[in-house]
């Protein structure tokens, strides 16, 4: 996947052929919510983050197809703040292609909330499972604490991309504790701390090995 920077509001993506195929999708699955569409969306903002200091900041996405891209999918992003500024944005479209709309909360945005998560777990397979899900797509700090028999994961995802699909993923494997500063005080004072930090690559690599 390459991301091109066009302007402070607009980034250029451009997915080949073979990767499509990987990501399972194709140009005209752009337009529909679907899991795949969601996560090609979501690598595509991190490498524009990573790579191109492209912050959504909590806006609107308008994305236009580029039919002129034939060895993939082809894809113009613009970050729109408001309804003035997405009506421009579709006034301006030169490819007349998918719209889409959405919101994904920025980096920043998770920064400046602090954002943290905590999942518990009824077994430690479990926890295997989900870290070997979690392992090529999750970014931040982790810790693992066992309490009364119960696994729990804390998360600190170092930005919103890695929030989303912690919160994709965990679900199927354990459930999201709610009032989390409680909880993690909770699990401080009469937890085992099992894994300090980086517990979802220690947990991959020494503990549940993929088989």
């Amino acid at each position: 996947m390459r991301v091109e920077k066009i302007s402070e509001n607009k980034i250029k993506v451009l997915i080949d052929s073979t990767e499509a195929k990987e990501l399972n999708i194709d140009s005209s699955m752009l337009a529909r919510n679907t899991p795949e569409v969601q996560r090609m969306f979501r690598m595509a903002i991190r490498i524009a983050e990573e790579s191109a200091d492209f912050y959504i900041d909590g806006a609107k996405l308008f994305v236009e197809t580029i039919p002129s891209y034939t060895d993939g999918i082809g894809m113009l992003i613009t970050k729109v703040c408001s309804e003035g500024e997405l009506e421009e944005a579709v006034n301006n479209c030169s490819y007349r292609g998918v719209i889409r709309r959405n919101e994904i909360p920025s980096a920043v945005t998770v920064r400046k909330k602090q954002l943290k998560l905590i999942y518990r777990f009824s077994d430690f397979d479990a926890v295997c499972a989900a870290a070997r899900e979690l392992c090529a797509v999750y970014v931040g700090d982790s810790s693992l604490y066992k309490l009364e028999d119960m696994f729990y994961l804390y998360l600190a995802p170092s930005d919103a991309v890695s929030l989303m699909e912690a919160d994709m993923i965990l679900p199927e494997f354990a459930h999201k504790m709610e009032h989390g500063q409680f909880v993690h005080g909770r699990l401080n004072e009469y937890g085992e701390l099992m894994i300090k930090h980086d517990a979802i690559l220690v947990l991959t690599e020494y503990f549940c090995p993929a088989g």
